[in-house]
C-alpha cells in the first residue's frame, strides 16, 4: 500500500471504486500515481465484473483522474515553454 506524504491522503483503487475519493484528494496526486490509478480503474471497468452503478461511478472517478492528469501535463508544458521559448510553437 502506498504511503501518503504529510500533505497527501492515500488514494487507493478501492477508495476510487467506492466513490470515497473526491477532487481534493485527486488534485494532490503526483502524475505517475494518478496515471497508475487511472489504468487500474479502466482495467476494473473493462473487466466487466463491476455492477452497473459501480461501473458508472468508476467512470466518473476516472474522469476526475483524467482532468487532473491533463492539468499536470498543461503545467509541465507551460514550464517547458518558459524554459525554452524558442522551442514553443
Amino acid at each position: 500500500m502506498p504511503k501518503a506524504s504529510d500533505s497527501e491522503k492515500v488514494v487507493t483503487l478501492e477508495g476510487l471504486l467506492k466513490g470515497e475519493v473526491g477532487i481534493k484528494e485527486v488534485s494532490g496526486l503526483k502524475f505517475e500515481r494518478a496515471l497508475g490509478l487511472l489504468e487500474e480503474v479502466v482495467a476494473s471497468v473493462e473487466g466487466g465484473s463491476l455492477p452497473l452503478d459501480q461501473a458508472i461511478g468508476s467512470y466518473e472517478q476516472g474522469t476526475l483522474l483524467i482532468q487532473h492528469l491533463r492539468a499536470l501535463l498543461a503545467g509541465a508544458e507551460e514550464k517547458l515553454r518558459t524554459l525554452s521559448p524558442e522551442v514553443a510553437s
